[in-house]
């Protein structure tokens, strides 16, 4: 559906463009404010348990003793987007 934005300065053109917007089917919606919009992309729970209390400490040395190089690993995970 396509997009208009309207600015009013005074109610009573808002009165006015709400008659409007029954007669021709038109939907007013209100803007979301800064606030709601920001606490919607902010999840209020983060679904991996790990990000609560990072350690990346946890991580050190999961590649020790394994016979594979940086390069390798960089090829395995980038592959031909090096």
């Amino acid at each position: 559906m396509p997009e208009i934005i309207v600015k009013y300065k005074t109610a009573k053109s808002l009165s006015a463009l709400k008659d409007l917007a029954k007669y021709f089917d038109f939907v007013l919606e209100k803007p979301k404010s800064k606030r709601a919009a920001n606490n919607a992309a902010k999840p209020s729970s983060l679904p991996i348990t790990f990000a609560e209390n990072p350690d990346v400490t946890a991580l050190a040395g999961i590649w020790k003793g394994k016979d594979i190089s940086l390069n390798e690993l960089r090829e395995k995970a980038w592959g031909e987007r090096l």
